[in-house]
C-alpha cells in the first residue's frame, strides 16, 4: 500500500487529499469524486469568488469544433469573449439550455498516462494526463447546487495548474 497526503488550500476550510494505492480520498464536506483507475479527479467548486479568464484550445461538441474559446468568469458565471472558430455553436448550446447553464460546475484534472491525445469523445478526452477541464451547468450529481439541463465539460490541453 502506498499512502501519501497532500494539503489542499483554497477549499471551504483547509483539507488533505489522501492517496492510497491509486485511490484518492478527500477529508472534507466538498465531494471529490474519483474515476477508477485514477484517471481524473474532479470537484464541484464554490462559484462565489471564481474569477478569471480561460482560453480553451479545442472543444469538440456534437461533432462541431470550437477553437480558442475565451471565457471570462465573474463570480462563477462564464461570459464568452471570443473564439477563433465556433463561437456561434457555443452560444447556441448555452442559450438553449435552462437554469444555471453558465455557472461553473466542475474543476477536473486528467491523470491517465495512457491517454495522450484527444479522440473527440469528452468522457475520454477529459482524462488525458496534464489536462484541466472546467464544466458549466449542472453539478448536483457531484454534490454541487447548480441546477440546469446542461453539463458541459470544457477541456484545456497542456495546462499548468497550481493549488
Amino acid at each position: 500500500m502506498r499512502l501519501s497526503g497532500h494539503y489542499l488550500a483554497g477549499l471551504a476550510s483547509p483539507k488533505y487529499l489522501i492517496i492510497i494505492d491509486h485511490m484518492a480520498y478527500l477529508d472534507c464536506t466538498i465531494k471529490l469524486l474519483i474515476c477508477h483507475p485514477l484517471s481524473m479527479v474532479f470537484v464541484a467548486p464554490l462559484h462565489h469568488g471564481t474569477n478569471g479568464r480561460v482560453i480553451f484550445d479545442l472543444i469538440i461538441r456534437e461533432g462541431k469544433r470550437i477553437v480558442d474559446l475565451e471565457l471570462d468568469f465573474r463570480e462563477g458565471r462564464a461570459h464568452p469573449v471570443r473564439a477563433k472558430e465556433g463561437l456561434e455553436h457555443y452560444l447556441d448550446l448555452v442559450n438553449h439550455a435552462s437554469g444555471d447553464k453558465d455557472l461553473i460546475a466542475e474543476l477536473g484534472i486528467g491523470l491517465n498516462p495512457m491517454i495522450t491525445q484527444m479522440v473527440g469523445y469528452t468522457l475520454t478526452d477529459e482524462k488525458i494526463i496534464g489536462t484541466v477541464h472546467l464544466a458549466i451547468g449542472n453539478n448536483k450529481t457531484m454534490g454541487g447546487q447548480n441546477d440546469s439541463d446542461l453539463h458541459w465539460d470544457i477541456l484545456h490541453l497542456n495546462s499548468s495548474f497550481c493549488i
